[in-house]
């Protein structure tokens, strides 16, 4: 059994102070049998950052129906949604990349997320975490579920990104059937690869909190260091998987090659809204 005054004790360990903005992604169950459930986890968080600090956490959703911020539950985990719940949380407003939070930033850094033209870019959320010098922790998950990793993505102009029309969210005027996602991130990535190019700059802090492992990292140096290598290479987080239809794809796109579409045919899953299969 995990208690909060254990979590507490990993969080200082692993440079969690009073005062820090942590982007937090994670996963219950990794962590073992946790006294008092999420609660408990996000009680840990808040109260190693104090009232000075704030805690965000990624309240993703999918875009088959439209989006509602009050109703609309996080389909990223039970810590989240707990989360996201709380009677002082604020959340942004974007049909697909919104966040919650509490704390002394939380209205700032979630007010005006449905004015950015993208969901990951600059004005969102996660913008505002960096130059506020937060930091991300990945809480029994790993780099693959990191959202930042969008927003490097969407600096350096992916040609993988997708504009894409889904179902208009709640909070749009009504009669407006469709809501346009711009810089949209589908299909597979290897961001794994990035994890050993931040141990070597000394830019990725790790440690367990009861069987979950952990990884923080500043968001300014996550943005220098990933920058620096898909500037270098732009296909740095693409597979050479053969059977990875989206990589492929990709791949093509930066050889101004002609997409025969037809190669994907039959050979993948049959959603069409699938993440990892989806090429246009």
């Amino acid at each position: 059994m995990v208690t909060k005054q254990e979590m507490k004790i990993s969080l200082g360990l692993m440079g969690v102070e009073r005062g820090d903005i942590v982007l937090v992604h994670s996963s219950l169950t990794s962590i073992g049998y946790v006294e008092g459930g999420a609660g408990a986890v996000i009680d840990a968080l808040l109260e190693t950052v104090g009232d000075e600090g704030t805690i965000v956490m990624s309240t993703l959703t999918g875009w088959a129906e439209p989006f509602d911020a009050a109703k609309t539950a996080s389909a990223v985990g039970k810590i989240s949604e707990t989360f996201r719940l709380r009677s002082d949380a604020h959340r942004s407003l974007h049909p697909v990349h919104s966040v919650a939070a509490v704390g002394r930033q939380a209205e700032y850094i979630t007010t005006g997320h449905e004015l950015c033209e993208t969901g990951c870019g600059p004005g969102s959320p996660y913008y505002k975490i960096k130059d506020l010098g937060g930091k991300v922790m990945l809480l029994g998950v790993d780099m693959d579920r990191n959202t930042i990793m969008h927003s490097l993505e969407e600096e350096i102009d992916a040609r993988y990104l997708h504009t894409l029309d889904i179902p208009a969210p709640t909070y749009m005027p009504e009669g407006t059937a469709t809501f346009t996602l711009k810089k949209f991130p589908p299909g597979h990535r290897d961001f794994l690869r990035l994890t050993p190019f931040l141990r070597k700059r000394d830019a990725l802090t790790e440690g367990k909190m009861g069987n979950a492992v952990v990884k923080v990292m500043d968001v300014r140096q996550v943005f220098e260091i990933g920058l620096e290598l898909l500037r270098d290479d732009p296909l740095f987080f693409i597979c050479h998987n053969e059977a990875c239809h989206s990589c492929h794809w990709s791949r093509l796109l930066y050889e101004d090659a002609e997409v025969d579409l037809s190669r994907y045919e039959g050979k993948g899953c049959v959603d069409a809204a699938c993440e990892i299969c989806a090429v246009e």
